[in-house]
C-alpha cells in the first residue's frame, strides 16, 4: 500500500526532472556521438555493423530510414555503388527493380533543419541521406569516411545517425573502392539510373567486386520503445510510465516470492 501511495508522485518527479535535464542539454554544445535512440544492425558482404540513430538530429530522416528497415528494404541486396576513399560511401538502391519503383512512387521527404556548427564538422562515421536540392531525399544514403567541413552544409545532408569507430574500421573502410566515384566525377562507379531500372543483373555482370548490404534489422530495444510510445499515445506519458514501473515491481515481487519459496523448501529438506 505504501508503494502504491509513494510511487506515482515519485514517478512524476522523475518525469519532470528528465525533461528539465533534456532542456538544459539542448542549450549546451552538441555531443558529436550521443547515445542512440535506436540501433539498426546491418549485415554486409564485409561483415556486420550498426547504425546508431539519433532522432533529434533529423526526425524526418530518421523516420524514413526506420521505415526502410522495418519494411525489409535492405533484404533485397543494396549495393555500395559509390565508394570514394577519404570521402564517403553511398548506397540506397536495391537489386529489386520492382521495389525501387515502389519507393520512387512514395516521393521525396522534407528536409530536416541543418546541424551546421563551425566548431563541429560532419564527423567520420556520420550517416545521412543524399539529396540534390531542397526536399529531394529518397532512399539514397551515405556514410562519411572522414571529418568534413563540406558535407552537411545543406539541410538535405543533415545526419540522422552514425557508425561507431570500431565498425568503421572493421567493416565500412573495407568496402571495395576500385570503381571509385560516379562517372560524372571521373570515376567508374555504376550508373544510379541503371541500378534502379536493371537491378542486380546490371551490377553482377559489370561490377562483380561491388559490396552489398544484405539485411538490416531494428535492435531489440526498438520494439519495446514502440510499445511504450503506443501506450503514451493512448494513456498519456505519465500513466504509461506508472504502468511500466508497476509491472516491473510486480515482476520483482514474484521473483522475491519464488526465491523465498525455494529457500523455505531447501530448509525443510535440511
Amino acid at each position: 500500500l505504501l508503494v502504491l501511495l509513494v510511487l506515482p508522485p515519485l514517478l512524476l518527479l522523475l518525469h519532470t526532472c528528465r525533461f528539465t535535464a533534456a532542456q538544459a542539454a539542448a542549450t549546451t554544445a552538441r555531443d558529436p556521438f550521443p547515445t542512440a535512440d535506436y540501433v539498426v544492425r546491418c549485415t554486409s558482404t564485409k561483415g556486420k555493423f550498426a547504425v546508431n540513430i539519433v532522432e533529434k538530429w533529423a526526425p524526418v530522416g530518421a523516420k524514413r530510414f526506420i521505415e526502410m528497415v522495418e519494411s525489409g528494404y535492405f533484404k533485397n541486396k543494396v549495393s555500395m555503388f559509390r565508394v570514394v576513399e577519404g570521402f564517403l560511401v553511398q548506397f540506397g538502391i536495391t537489386n529489386n527493380v520492382t521495389l525501387n519503383r515502389e519507393w520512387r512512387s512514395k516521393g521525396t521527404i522534407k528536409d530536416d533543419p541543418s546541424l551546421k556548427d563551425p566548431n563541429l564538422p560532419f564527423k567520420r562515421g556520420y550517416v545521412s541521406f543524399a539529396g540534390g536540392g531542397p526536399d529531394s531525399r529518397t532512399t539514397q544514403t551515405f556514410i562519411a569516411f572522414k571529418d568534413s567541413d563540406f558535407l552537411g552544409q545543406a539541410p538535405w545532408e543533415t545526419p540522422f545517425g552514425y557508425v561507431n569507430a570500431k565498425d568503421m574500421k572493421n567493416v565500412i573502410d573495407r568496402f571495395y573502392a576500385g570503381y571509385g566515384d560516379m562517372q560524372d566525377f571521373g570515376g567508374r562507379a555504376p550508373e544510379q539510373g541503371r541500378i534502379a531500372n536493371e537491378g542486380g543483373r546490371y551490377l553482377e555482370s559489370e561490377f562483380p567486386d561491388i559490396d552489398y548490404i544484405e539485411d538490416c534489422v531494428m535492435g531489440r530495444s526498438f520494439k519495446a520503445k514502440k510499445l511504450i510510445h503506443k501506450a503514451e499515445e493512448k494513456l498519456g506519458r505519465f500513466w504509461s510510465v506508472v504502468i511500466v514501473f508497476s509491472g516491473a515491481l510486480a515482476l520483482l515481487a514474484v521473483i522475491s516470492f519464488a526465491a523465498k519459496l525455494a529457500m523455505s523448501t531447501s530448509n525443510k529438506r535440511d
